[in-house]
C-alpha cells in the first residue's frame, strides 16, 4: 500500500464531492505472478481474486476478445477492482465512445485507491457512478440522456470481470434490466416526429396570450409541506376505492388527472387541481368539450395543450407551468417570461401531477387508480371513463409488467414509459418524502409503500388543510413586451432555419457530386469528417435541437452501427446514411418555416 497515492487519490475524490466513501476497510494486496496485483474477495466458502493471480494481461485479452472496438459503444462497466480493464478499455475504445464506470463495494474501491492513482483513469471517456444502488440509478438516469451518450445508446456493452459477476451476479443483473428500461425510456422521450413537435410549437404560441396573463407555479411552491396529496389516474382499480376518496375531501389535496373529470363528478368530489398535458384535439373533445369543471378546480398543465381546453375553461383559475429539461419551454420561461415556472413534469398528466405534488412538498404523495397497466381480463381504464376499452388478453404481442401480488399483468408500451418515469423520479428523491401506493391493484411501483386507500386516510389524512384554490390568484393583465418579446424570438428561430435550409442543401450537392466522381478517399474522409454548420447548430442550439434531435440521434446510430475502420465500403455506407439525414433536416426545415410563418400570423392578427 502507497501512502503517498492513497493521499493523492483523496484529493481527486474532494474535488469530485465523493469523499465521505472513503473508509479504512480494505482488501490486502498480494503481488500476481506476472508481477502485477490482486487481492482476494472471500465469499461464503469460496476465495476468489478479483484478478488472476497467475496473468492479468491474459485474463483482460480474454475479457476483450469479443467486443467489436472499430464502433462507438456504451460500455458500463461493473466493478472497478484495481483498475486493469478500465485503463485498456479507455486505450482501445474509439474516441467516441463513452465508458459508464459502476462500483457499489466501498472495500473494493477503498483498495483501488490505496494501491493505484486515480489519475490512470482520467478521460474524457469516462463517467464513474459510485456509491449504492439508488444514488448510482440516479445518477446513470441524469447521464442516459445526454447527447453524446444518446447517438451510442444501441451499443450498449457490459464489461464484467469473471470474479465481479461471482460476487455480484445477481445485482449486476438487477442493473442490467434497470438500466435497459432507461435506454428504452430514453427513446420514448426522445420521439422522432417532427410534426408532433411543430404541434408542440404552436399550441405553446397560441397560448402565449394564456400564459402571459395567468400567475407562475412560483406563487405555489412549498406552500404544503408535509400535507399529503392524492393523484387520482383512470385505471380499472379505481373501481375499487373511489367511494372511500370523498373522506379525503379539505385533508389532503386531491389532483385529478383529465381522464377522471367526469368519475370524480358522479361520486360529489371536487378536486383541488386537474391535469393535462396531451397536445392533440382528442383529449378536449373526450374530457373536457361535454363536461363542466368546478369553479373551485384549478386547472394545471403546460400551453402545450390545446386552445380550445383553455377557452372551455376560461372561468376557472389556471397555473400554466413548463416543462423542464424540454428546452421549447426552457426557451419560454427563461428568455420570454424571464420567470420560474419550470417542473420535471414527464410526459403524461399523471406525471404532471406528480411534479407539480413533488414541488408543493407535499408528504406523502398518495397513487390511486394509478394501475399503469390492465386488469388480469383486458380492461384499460376505469367503468366510467370516456375511453375505457378491453383488450386481448391472449395477444402473443403483449408485453407484461408485475403487479403488486407478483402477478404479471398486460401493459402498453406508453403505460411501461410512464411506470418508468415514476420509480426513476422516486429514486432520485433522496430525502424522507413517502410514497404510497393506494391503488389496491396495478403494477407494482418499486420505491412505494402498497397501501389500501381506507387506511391511507385514516393514517395521514386527518386534518384541514388550506384550499389550493385560496392560494392561487385571478389573471394579471396582459404584459405586452412579454408577447412582443414572443414574437421577436419566434422571427429568430425561423431565420436560423431558413440557413439550417440553405446549409443541408448545400451539403447534399457536395454528397451528390462525390457519387456522381470515381470513388477518391480522401475526399469521402473529408465530406464525412467534416463538421458541418448543421450539427454544430444542432448539438449548441437547444430550441433547434427539440426539433431534429430525433433525426439527427438516429441518423447518428445508423452511422454508429457502420464500423469506424476506414475503407472503401464503410464511407459508401456512412454517406447513404449522411444523405438519407440530411434529406430529413431538408425537409423539416421548410415544415418548421411554413409553421412558424402561420403561428406569426395568427399572433399579430389578435392584436390588429
Amino acid at each position: 500500500m502507497d501512502n503517498k497515492i492513497f493521499v493523492e487519490n483523496l484529493c481527486i475524490l474532494k474535488k469530485l464531492g465523493k469523499q465521505q466513501l472513503i473508509s479504512d476497510k480494505y482488501f490486502d494486496i498480494e503481488k500476481s505472478l506476472d508481477r502485477n496485483y490482486t487481492f482476494r474477495y472471500d465469499i461464503s466458502d469460496k476465495k476468489i481474486y478479483i484478478n488472476s493471480k497467475y496473468n492479468v494481461n491474459n485474463e483482460m485479452n480474454t475479457l476483450f476478445k469479443n467486443i467489436d472496438f472499430s464502433k462507438n459503444n456504451l460500455f458500463v462497466v461493473y466493478g472497478i477492482g484495481l483498475g486493469y480493464h478500465v485503463k485498456k478499455l479507455i486505450d482501445m475504445s474509439s474516441e467516441d465512445s463513452v465508458i459508464f464506470l459502476i462500483e457499489k463495494d466501498m472495500k473494493i474501491l477503498n483498495t483501488y485507491l490505496r494501491c493505484k492513482n486515480f489519475t490512470e483513469l482520467r478521460s474524457k471517456k469516462i463517467v464513474i457512478f459510485f456509491g449504492d444502488e439508488q444514488e448510482i440509478f440516479s445518477q446513470i438516469s441524469n447521464y442516459i440522456f445526454n447527447f453524446k451518450v444518446m447517438p451510442i445508446i444501441l451499443n450498449y456493452t457490459p464489461v464484467i470481470l469473471s470474479s465481479y459477476y461471482t460476487i455480484y451476479g445477481n445485482w449486476i443483473d438487477h442493473m442490467n434490466k434497470k438500466i435497459m428500461k432507461l435506454i428504452r425510456h430514453a427513446f420514448f422521450n426522445l420521439g422522432n416526429d417532427v410534426k408532433d413537435t411543430i404541434i408542440g410549437l404552436q399550441n405553446n404560441f397560441l397560448n402565449m396570450k394564456e400564459l402571459i396573463e395567468n400567475p407562475s407555479i412560483e406563487i405555489v411552491k412549498n406552500s404544503y409541506i408535509n400535507k399529503p396529496a392524492i393523484i387520482v389516474g383512470a385505471g380499472p382499480s379505481l373501481d375499487k376505492n373511489i367511494k372511500d376518496l370523498k373522506a379525503a375531501q379539505g385533508k389532503a389535496l386531491i389532483f385529478a388527472t383529465d381522464a377522471v373529470i367526469s368519475t370524480l363528478e358522479k361520486n360529489d368530489i371536487i378536486p383541488d387541481a386537474v391535469f393535462s398535458i396531451e397536445r392533440g384535439i382528442e383529449t378536449y373533445n373526450k374530457f373536457y368539450k361535454n363536461n363542466e369543471l368546478n369553479s373551485k378546480t384549478i386547472f394545471v398543465g403546460p400551453p402545450v395543450v390545446r386552445n380550445e381546453v383553455l377557452t372551455k375553461i376560461k372561468n376557472n383559475k389556471k397555473l400554466l407551468c413548463l416543462k423542464k429539461d424540454e428546452l421549447i419551454n426552457e426557451w419560454i420561461n427563461n428568455d420570454i417570461l424571464n420567470e420560474n415556472r419550470l417542473i420535471k413534469m414527464g410526459s403524461s398528466c399523471a406525471h404532471v401531477a406528480f411534479a407539480f405534488a413533488k414541488y408543493l412538498n407535499a408528504d406523502p404523495i398518495i397513487l390511486v387508480g394509478m394501475d399503469l397497466c390492465y386488469s388480469d381480463n383486458g380492461v384499460t381504464h376505469s367503468k366510467d371513463v370516456e375511453v375505457k376499452n378491453v383488450i386481448d388478453v391472449d395477444n402473443k404481442d403483449n408485453i407484461y409488467v408485475k403487479d403488486i401480488h407478483g402477478k404479471m399483468l398486460p401493459t402498453s408500451n406508453a403505460f411501461k414509459n410512464f411506470l418508468t418515469f415514476i420509480e426513476v423520479e422516486i429514486a432520485r428523491d433522496l430525502g424522507d418524502r413517502k410514497y404510497i401506493d393506494a391503488t389496491e391493484g396495478g403494477a407494482f411501483k418499486e420505491g412505494t409503500k402498497i397501501m389500501n386507500l381506507k387506511s391511507v386516510i385514516s393514517e395521514y389524512c386527518t386534518q384541514k388543510i388550506d384550499s389550493l384554490y385560496d392560494s392561487v390568484p385571478n389573471k394579471r393583465n396582459l404584459d405586452y413586451n412579454k408577447y412582443n418579446k414572443a414574437i421577436e424570438e419566434l422571427e429568430n428561430l425561423e431565420n436560423k432555419f431558413n440557413n439550417l435550409k440553405i446549409d443541408s442543401e448545400n451539403y447534399l450537392k457536395k454528397i451528390s457530386k462525390l457519387e456522381n466522381e470515381d470513388f477518391n478517399i480522401d475526399d469521402m474522409k473529408n465530406t464525412l469528417k467534416r463538421i458541418s454548420s448543421i450539427d454544430y447548430i444542432i448539438c449548441n442550439d437547444g430550441v433547434v435541437r427539440t426539433f431534429l434531435q430525433g433525426i439527427y440521434i438516429n441518423g447518428k446510430i445508423e452511422e454508429n452501427y457502420i464500423s469506424n475502420d476506414i475503407n472503401e465500403s464503410n464511407m459508401i455506407e456512412k454517406l447513404k446514411v449522411r444523405k438519407e439525414y440530411m434529406n430529413l433536416i431538408n425537409i423539416s426545415c421548410n415544415a418548421v418555416i411554413n409553421s412558424i410563418e402561420n403561428i406569426l400570423k395568427d399572433m399579430s392578427y389578435e392584436f390588429k
